[in-house]
């Protein structure tokens, strides 16, 4: 018990990361990483483009040295200073040759080292040192790459866990949410989806670790039902994750199926809903946001059997689309941005199991082109009492060491910004509703008998579903 006016102590839950590694992708991932976002493939056509462009630098290079060498020749004052200004000119435009060379050349020595982790590090060690900045991209995209090489789920797990409370009193429940990514037409995976399943599987049982694993459920699989049916239980899998960029409809017949598993079940389903992220190769944007729109869900919803469906609109329809609607400056005709859908779908009152969370989007707070940052929206958005009861905490691990800030300091920022209540709010009630660890307090008697009941997923922190996990004190 908390000693007389002790702050009161509750775990958080995060609802949103991953651990997948890189050998979880497709062995031919550089062609998504060279991809135009518009097209979703590589734009062969734009490579004369560049060619002229690299003929027409060399061609100046070329004129500036002819031009150099003829005032070279020449003794008056005015050439003096000609010669001198076209030199620094050469110079300057030389400058990126030589470093683009010396770069290319220092990578070619790196990738003949035969040991692969000496090769990563130090291929990780030129990306943080092109640009002496601080926590420029190149050192930020290093970070990131520095992860994604880890050769275990478990070494990623511990790189997030280390951001957050991990103490006697006040533990941290994380979500992990893993990724297919079979059928991106990028060739095969180093690992398949059921090798990332067992690893993650039997990471969330080990001791020590508060974690809820999820299920990656693509209805390309002919069996995907089947897979489902076995792996989801209060000991195995808790939850769905779909990820409909990846070139396929959230109403799609298999999903339907699964989704009434998930309903006689009470298991959640998260799902991406926002233009960004990772696609299937060749999928344009367009393609894309017809996949993932928050409107496919209206419709999943809408039909009969379904409007119970625990569902969790991820990222709340991304930055971009928060940005679009605050700027307030939307074409005519110009398709509703995806947050306002989102609120409006929650706060309608229609969808009594319908949630999103804030991964990524709130996690990237500064937007360029906005005055405020995302955090002053989120707080007056939570002002609406059907809203505040429907908004999860998650942060998209790793993706978002991608951005400046750290995961820890974001967390700090968002509970800082939004206050203590509204931060337990979004961090412990909504996301324990959510997982069905805590079914709230009977209001009325016909609710009595369902007050009761157990738990079909449990509380990773006092069932042991996930292992040899202690009750902690003080968490209500």
């Amino acid at each position: 018990m908390n000693p007389p006016n002790a702050p009161e102590q509750w775990p958080i839950y995060n609802c949103h990361i991953h651990t997948f590694t890189k050998q979880h992708t497709p062995n031919q991932f550089i062609k998504w990483v060279l991809s135009d976002a518009d097209k979703g493939r590589i734009n062969w056509w734009m490579m004369p483009v560049y060619l002229l462009a690299v003929i027409a630098y060399l061609g100046v290079l070329i004129l500036l040295a002819k031009a150099t060498i003829f005032l070279s020749a020449r003794a008056d004052l005015l050439s003096l200073f000609g010669y001198s200004f076209l030199l620094l000119l050469q110079a300057v435009l030389v400058i990126p040759i030589v470093l683009l060379v010396v770069i290319l050349i220092v990578v070619v020595a790196i990738l003949l080292r035969q040991n692969g982790t000496v090769r990563s590090k130090l291929l990780f060690e030129l990306l943080v040192h092109i640009n002496p900045a601080s926590n420029d991209i190149f050192e930020r995209t290093a970070r990131f790459l520095k992860i994604s090489e880890q050769p275990m789920q478990q070494d990623v797990f511990r790189q997030v866990e280390s951001q957050y409370p991990n103490e006697e009193a006040v533990k941290t429940v994380f979500v992990v949410l893993p990724m297919d990514m079979g059928f991106m037409d990028l060739g095969k995976l180093d690992t398949p989806i059921e090798d990332q399943h067992d690893e993650l599987l039997k990471l969330s049982k080990s001791p020590g670790r508060h974690i809820i694993p999820f299920y990656a459920a693509d209805p390309r699989h002919p069996d995907i039902v089947e897979r489902v049916r076995s792996n989801l239980a209060r000991d195995k899998f808790q939850g769905i994750k779909i990820y409909p960029n990846l070139g396929y409809k959230p109403d799609d017949e298999k999903l339907m199926e699964i989704y009434k598993l998930c309903i006689a079940g009470d298991f959640p389903v998260v799902t991406h809903c926002s233009p960004g992220g990772i696609w299937k190769y060749g999928l344009s944007r367009k393609e894309r946001r017809a996949n993932s729109e928050p409107l496919n869900y209206k419709r999943i919803l809408d039909t009969p059997g379904y409007q119970t469906l625990k569902l969790n609109l991820a990222h709340f329809g991304g930055a971009e689309e928060w940005k679009k609607h605050l700027s307030g400056r939307s074409e005519e005709g110009e398709e509703k941005a995806w947050v306002k859908t989102i609120y409006e779908m929650i706060t309608s009152g229609h969808y009594p199991n319908l949630y999103t969370d804030i991964s990524y989007t709130a996690f990237t707070p500064k937007v360029a082109g906005l005055y405020i940052d995302l955090v002053d929206y989120l707080k007056v958005l939570l002002s609406h009492p059907l809203l505040r009861k429907r908004v999860l905490f998650g942060s998209d691990y790793y993706m978002v060491e991608r951005e400046s800030v750290s995961e820890k300091e974001v967390s700090i920022l968002l509970r800082s910004r939004l206050g203590e209540d509204l931060y337990k709010q979004i961090a412990y009630t909504n996301p324990r509703e959510f997982l069905n660890i805590e079914v709230p307090a009977p209001t009325t008697v016909v609710k009595k008998k369902r007050s009761t009941r157990k738990s079909l997923l449990g509380d990773p922190l006092r069932s042991g579903a996930q292992g040899a996990l202690t009750q902690f004190p003080n968490t209500k």
